[in-house]
């Protein structure tokens, strides 16, 4: 009796912890999230027509970043003229408790190779335009958590955000 007793307790104890608990989001769910923003077609200013392709995501668990790599084409609108080419970045994730959101941090561009420039130009273009990617990327909402999202969670805030070799594992903190 006293065994069970104890048993009870301590199931009772476990249930009201207040320490951190965690959500797992797979690989495949963060594919299907891509998938639906993919393929993208925006405007750089009033001159550029810029597209870029459904990417592909890979998990980097040793560094804890995400990598996407996808195709791109900006074409000048006045002269029609296009430049495609091939694009890698990687970033890290951070919670934003200001604005309840999930957003890109320390973006890097790995690879830029762009095919329909001068040889000549060709180091100077694609530098400034990781630089362009860099700053334009960085800080930007991955996703912001609606009130009835947090109203779900219970009184639960999202923790630190950890690359594992299958997805995501999101800390959960306590309000």
């Amino acid at each position: 009796m006293k065994r069970l007793l104890f048993l009870l307790v301590l199931l009772l104890l476990t249930a009201c912890a207040t320490g951190p608990r965690s959500i797992e989001v797979p690989q495949a769910r963060l594919e299907a999230a891509l998938a639906r923003r993919f393929p993208l077609e925006t405007r750089a200013g009033e001159l550029f027509l810029v597209k870029v392709g459904p990417p592909r995501l890979t998990l980097l668990a040793d560094s804890n970043r995400l990598r996407l790599d996808f195709a791109v084409e900006a074409a000048d609108r006045v002269v029609r003229s296009a430049v495609r080419g091939d694009l890698g970045l990687s970033f890290a994730l951070r919670w934003e408790a200001s604005d309840t959101s999930v957003r890109l941090a320390d973006v890097r561009v790995e690879r830029i190779e762009l095919q329909g420039v001068p040889q000549r130009w060709r180091k100077d273009v694609e530098s400034a335009a990781a630089a362009v990617v860099e700053q334009l990327l960085e800080g930007m909402a991955l996703h912001t958590f609606s009130a009835d999202e947090l109203a779900r969670a219970r009184g639960w805030r999202p923790g630190a955000i950890r690359v594992t070799p299958t997805g995501l594992l999101i800390e959960l903190l306590p309000s």
